[in-house]
């Protein structure tokens, strides 16, 4: 599937902005700065919360061992159906939030996760329900697992440091609004 711009990919966010968070897929450079971090060599459990059109999606599949899978939590029916017609096994698509996450590994006899990817708009989600989201997260990651997210403001970084024991900032102007990355660990 290819996952680049298409004038209708923006017309669907625009649309769909209070779960997406953004009129415009992310670009090149930023996916990856935010897939930097992760040692696809190593890391066999990968998570994805929301995914939306799937350009993040596009890359962890090309970049994955055949081993690994990823699991991606969409709430937006529009983009459920777009990454459903990925054509790759190891691809898991739920129609569920992300504060289920940690339910849902649980549910696929997983103790804990790699790595967890998110384009989740924070700043447009209700503060408990980020709550709730975060605490999935870092409950759901093995030891040594990461948080990669990325936001276009630091409304949640005070959140990001009370949970996590580690948490790098990154930011990059090359994407359409700039954005900042960050990587999280217990």
């Amino acid at each position: 599937m290819n996952a680049r711009f298409n004038f209708s990919d923006s017309i669907k966010l625009i649309k769909n902005i209070k779960t997406s968070g953004t009129i415009t897929p992310s670009s090149k450079i930023l996916i990856d700065h935010l897939l930097a971090p992760i040692n696809f060599a190593k890391a066999r459990r990968i998570v994805e919360l929301g995914p939306g059109n799937g350009c993040v999606t596009s890359q962890l599949l090309e970049c994955m061992s055949k081993d690994a899978t990823l699991i991606c939590l969409e709430v937006n029916n529009d983009f459920v159906s777009k990454l459903n017609q990925f054509p790759d096994e190891r691809l898991q698509v739920y129609n569920a939030c992300a504060a289920n996450l940690h339910s849902i590994i649980h549910s696929l006899d997983m103790e804990c996760v790699d790595y967890v990817v998110s384009s989740l708009p924070l700043a447009l989600i209700a503060d408990d329900t980020v709550d709730s989201i975060l605490e999935n997260v870092s409950n759901s990651l093995c030891p040594q697992g990461r948080f990669l997210q990325y936001q276009y403001s630091l409304a949640h970084y005070g959140n990001l440091k009370k949970l996590f024991k580690h948490v790098k900032l990154r930011f990059t102007l090359r994407n359409m609004p700039p954005a900042f990355i960050y990587e999280c660990s217990n």
